[in-house]
C-alpha cells in the first residue's frame, strides 16, 4: 500500500511540487481543448443553419424565375442532406407549432440572416425533440416552396462562445486556488522550520519542530532538533560554569579587600579599594553579558512609562541631569528585567559621556521609540556599530576611569532584539549622540498599579 502511494504521491518535495504542476496544467489542458471542441462544434452549427437560411433565400428567387411546370424539378436540384425542397400548389401544413416561443427565436435567427425570409412559415416535425424544422416559403406568382431541415436550435450564440471562455477561466481559477492550497500544504513544514529558526537565540526554551512532510523537511527538521539539543546542552553546561565562575571571582576579591583594610597606609588601602571595586564591577558586568539569555522570563505586561520613570529618577537622585518626556501610561508585553537593565545602561551611558540624558518615548505606527539623547561629544561615524562589539571601547571617551569595560550597549542591543526591536546610535547635528530603541507595539493586559515613589516614601 505504501508503494502504490509513492506512485501518486511521491515522498520528496520536488516530486510533490512537479506532480502539483503537472497535474494542474494537464487539467488546464484537458479543459482547453473540451471548450474548444464545444466551440467548434458550435461554429460548424452556425454556418449549417447559416447555410439553410441562405439556401432557402436563394431558391425562392430561383424558382420565382422559372415557370411552375419546372419548379418542383428545380426545387429537388436544388436540396441538399441538410435541407429537403419541394414545390407544391398552395401553403402546405406547417407541422406542429404549439411551442411558438422557440418558433420565434428561429424565425428571428432566419430572418436576420435572410431578411427576404419574412414571410416564412414554421413549425416542428417532431414537437418533442425539435430535431426537424418543415414549413413553407411563398412565391409571389402563386404557389409555395416546402421544406424539412434536421438538427435546428432553438438559441444561438456567437461563434466565439462566451460562456465556452467563461468555462475555461473558471477552470484556471480553480487550479490555481488548488495548487495554492496544495502548494501551501507543502510548504507549511518549511514555514514552521522558519519560524523556529528566528526564534533561537530570543528564546530559551527548547523550541522542536515535528518531523512531518517530505523528506526533504523530515530531514531537515530532524537536523534542527538535534541542533536544538546540541545547543540547550551547551546553555546549561555554561550555566554550571557561570556559577561556578562566579563564586571563585568573589571570593578572593572579598579576601583582598578585608586584607586591604589592616593595611595601615590609608593612600595605599584606597587605591586597593578602588581597583578592586573595578574589578567587581569587571566581573558582575561580564557575569552579565554571559548570562544573557539564560534567565527564564517571559514577557509579561508592562507599564514602559513607569519603568522609564524610575530608570530616570534613579539616576537624577544620583547627580544626574535626566529629563522624561511621553505618554501618561504606555502597556506592552516585555521582557520587564533585561529591558529595564538595557535601558539602565543606556541612561547611565548618556549621563556619564554626554553629560545629561533626555529621554523621550513615542508611539509611531505599530512600534514604540525610545530615545535616549544627549549633549557630549559623540561618536565617530565609523564606530557607531563597532562600539555593539563586546568588550569594544572607544580610549578617547570611554576608558577603565569611567569603569567602563565595553558590554553595557551589547547587553541593551541584546535585550531589544530579543523582544523583536532594535538599538541604534545616531550623531545629532547639532551635537551629541542619540539611542533610538524601536520595540515592537505589543499590547497587553494592562499590570497592576504600581506604588508612586512618593508614596513609598511616606509609607
Amino acid at each position: 500500500m505504501r508503494r502504490l502511494r509513492a506512485w501518486f504521491w511521491p515522498d520528496g518535495l520536488a516530486g510533490r511540487t512537479t506532480l502539483v504542476l503537472l497535474t494542474g496544467l494537464l487539467a488546464l489542458h484537458l479543459g482547453s481543448v473540451w471548450i474548444h471542441e464545444a466551440s467548434l462544434r458550435g461554429s460548424h452549427q452556425d454556418a449549417r443553419e447559416r447555410a439553410i437560411a441562405e439556401g432557402l433565400s436563394q431558391a425562392r428567387r430561383a424558382l420565382s424565375l422559372l415557370p411552375p411546370v419546372e419548379r418542383d424539378r428545380a426545387a429537388h436540384a436544388l436540396s441538399s442532406p441538410a435541407l429537403e425542397l419541394h414545390w407544391r400548389e398552395g401553403i402546405p401544413p406547417r407541422g406542429n407549432a404549439e411551442d411558438r416561443e422557440s418558433l420565434n427565436l428561429v424565425r428571428q435567427w432566419l430572418v436576420r440572416i435572410a431578411p427576404d425570409l419574412h414571410d416564412i412559415v414554421i413549425g416542428w416535425g417532431d414537437a418533442a425533440e425539435h430535431h426537424l424544422l418543415v414549413g413553407a416559403l411563398p412565391l409571389g406568382n402563386g404557389g409555395s416552396i416546402s421544406f424539412a431541415a434536421p438538427v435546428f436550435r432553438t438559441s444561438h450564440s456567437a461563434v466565439f462562445d462566451p460562456g465556452g471562455v467563461l468555462a475555461l477561466a473558471t477552470i484556471a481559477v480553480v487550479i490555481g486556488l488548488a495548487s495554492i492550497f496544495l502548494v501551501r500544504g507543502l510548504t507549511k513544514p518549511l514555514r514552521e522550520l522558519s519560524k523556529a529558526a528566528d526564534r533561537v537565540g530570543r528564546d530559551v526554551a527548547s523550541i522542536r519542530i515535528a518531523e512531518e512532510g517530505p523528506a526533504e523537511i523530515r530531514q531537515a527538521a530532524r537536523a534542527f532538533n538535534g541542533m536544538q539539543d546540541r545547543i540547550r546542552r551547551l546553555l546549561d553546561e555554561r550555566t554550571q560554569a557561570l556559577a561556578a565562575v562566579s563564586h571563585d571571582l568573589r571570593t578572593p576579591i572579598t579576601r583582598l579587600r578585608l586584607l586591604a583594610g589592616f593595611l595601615d597606609d590609608t593612600q595605599a588601602r584606597d587605591r586597593i579599594d578602588a581597583s578592586l571595586d573595578e574589578m567587581a564591577a569587571m566581573v558582575e558586568t561580564t557575569l552579565d553579558y554571559l548570562r544573557e539569555g539564560q534567565e527564564l522570563e517571559e514577557p509579561r505586561p508592562t507599564d514602559l512609562v513607569a519603568v522609564l520613570r524610575t530608570i530616570c529618577d534613579d539616576a537624577s537622585d544620583a547627580g544626574g541631569d535626566v529629563t522624561f518626556e511621553g505618554p501618561e501610561k504606555l502597556v506592552a508585553s516585555l521582557r520587564l528585567v533585561a529591558m529595564r537593565r538595557a535601558l539602565a545602561n543606556l541612561v547611565g551611558n548618556a549621563v556619564t559621556y554626554g553629560g545629561n540624558a533626555r529621554v523621550t518615548l513615542c508611539q509611531h505606527a505599530a512600534d514604540l521609540i525610545i530615545e535616549i539623547a544627549d549633549d557630549g561629544p559623540g561618536i565617530p561615524e565609523a564606530a557607531l556599530e563597532q562600539v555593539f562589539e563586546p568588550f569594544r571601547r572607544l580610549e578617547e571617551s570611554r576608558n577603565r576611569a569611567t569603569g567602563g569595560v565595553g558590554l553595557g550597549l551589547t547587553i541593551a542591543r541584546r535585550a531589544a532584539e530579543a523582544e523583536g526591536g532594535s538599538l541604534r546610535l545616531v550623531n545629532r547635528p547639532g551635537g551629541g549622540l542619540s539611542a533610538l530603541v524601536t520595540l515592537p507595539a505589543r499590547r497587553a493586559a494592562e499590570p497592576p498599579a504600581l506604588p508612586s515613589r512618593a508614596a513609598a516614601a511616606s509609607s
